[in-house]
């Protein structure tokens, strides 16, 4: 089952992204609540694909249980500062982005891209300074 999901979780994030995008069209004052069921379930497979890394390397001998509780400690709150960040930051940006764009379908698509790649950034810069974090934790 794990790698089945594995094998197929970017097709299974997607088509739950889809599905929630039509819910929320389709009823949108049911489309914060499906927003942060969809936020929720990423950071659940987002942790559950960083522990996972490390419970090979806890099988296999490389690292200690606690450093195995540690790293899967860290690597889930690194996840959810990077997701916490991205979403407090990308939706000011977006919107600056997109306030001189008149039509509506061309507004949304622009501001989706906008706050994407405002996501990425913030997520390469989390994934840098978190790597310096761990450096430092794991020399001491």
């Amino acid at each position: 089952m794990t790698a089945f999901f594995r094998k197929h979780s970017t097709l299974s994030l997607f088509l739950i992204l889809l599905t929630l995008l039509v819910l929320a069209w389709r009823f949108p004052a049911a489309g914060l609540k499906l927003g942060i069921i969809f936020l929720f379930f990423s950071l659940v497979t987002a942790s559950l694909a960083a522990l996972e890394v490390h419970k090979k390397a806890y099988r296999a001998g490389k690292i200690t249980q606690i450093v195995f509780i540690r790293n899967a400690v860290l690597e889930s709150t690194g996840i959810l500062l990077a997701m916490t960040l991205a979403a407090l930051l990308g939706r000011p940006i977006a919107a600056l982005a997109t306030q001189q764009i008149g039509n509506g379908l061309f507004r949304v698509i622009a501001g989706i891209s906008v706050g994407l790649l405002a996501g990425i950034g913030i997520g390469f810069v989390v994934k840098q300074t978190w790597g310096r974090l761990v450096k430092v934790s794991s020399k001491g």
